[in-house]
C-alpha cells in the first residue's frame, strides 16, 4: 500500500479511497486514522475525559478553506474549545456544552487561516499510547501543538470563549 501526507496535517497516511467527514478537511487516509485512533480509544480506555482534546484536535488541525459555514463555525468552536481545556483548565464535560452555546455565535464565525501550518504532532501521534496516561498525555501535547499553530487568531478565540464561556 502506498503512503503519502494528508493535505490537512500533513501526516503521512494510507493513500486509499474511502469515506472523508464533509466538513473536516482530510484526506480519506487520515480520516481513517482518526477512526482507527478513536476505535482504539473506546476499546481501551471506554470515553475518556481526553476525548474531548483529541476530537477537537483532529477538527481544528484540518480546516477547509471558509467557504463553507460548517468548516468555518467547527474550527472556530473547535479552537474555543481548545483554549478552555488548555488555557483555563475546564473540565471536558463543561467544554462540551460549552460547544453548544458557542454554535449561535451572533454573526456568524470568521474564516480562520493559519500562517505556520497544521503543528508537529498529528492523529499518528495518538496510535498505540502504552497505557491510558499515556494516551492522556499524548492528547494534551498534540492538543497543544494544534492550538499553538493558530497563534494569530489566539485573542480572537479568547474574547469568544469571555464573551460566551
Amino acid at each position: 500500500m502506498t503512503a503519502g501526507p494528508c493535505f490537512g496535517c500533513g501526516a503521512i497516511v494510507p493513500d486509499v479511497d474511502g469515506p472523508t467527514h464533509p466538513y473536516i478537511h482530510s484526506s480519506a487516509g487520515c480520516w481513517k486514522k482518526f477512526g482507527e485512533v478513536q476505535a482504539q480509544e473506546s476499546r481501551r480506555f471506554g470515553y475518556p475525559p481526553a476525548h474531548r482534546l483529541v476530537v477537537d484536535a483532529y477538527a481544528a488541525q484540518h480546516p477547509g478553506d471558509g467557504s463553507d459555514r460548517r468548516d468555518r463555525q467547527s474550527v472556530f468552536v473547535h479552537l474555543v474549545a481548545l483554549c478552555a481545556m488548555l488555557e483555563r483548565g475546564l473540565a471536558p464535560a463543561s467544554a462540551t456544552r460549552l460547544l453548544g452555546t458557542l454554535v449561535h455565535l451572533q454573526g456568524g464565525f470568521p474564516r480562520l487561516e493559519r500562517d505556520s501550518g497544521p503543528g508537529d504532532l498529528t492523529v499518528l501521534h495518538m496510535l498505540d499510547a502504552p497505557d491510558y496516561e499515556g494516551y492522556e498525555r499524548r492528547a494534551r501535547e498534540w492538543a497543544d501543538a494544534v492550538w499553538g499553530s493558530w497563534a494569530e487568531h489566539h485573542e480572537t478565540i479568547r474574547k469568544a470563549l469571555a464573551a460566551g464561556g
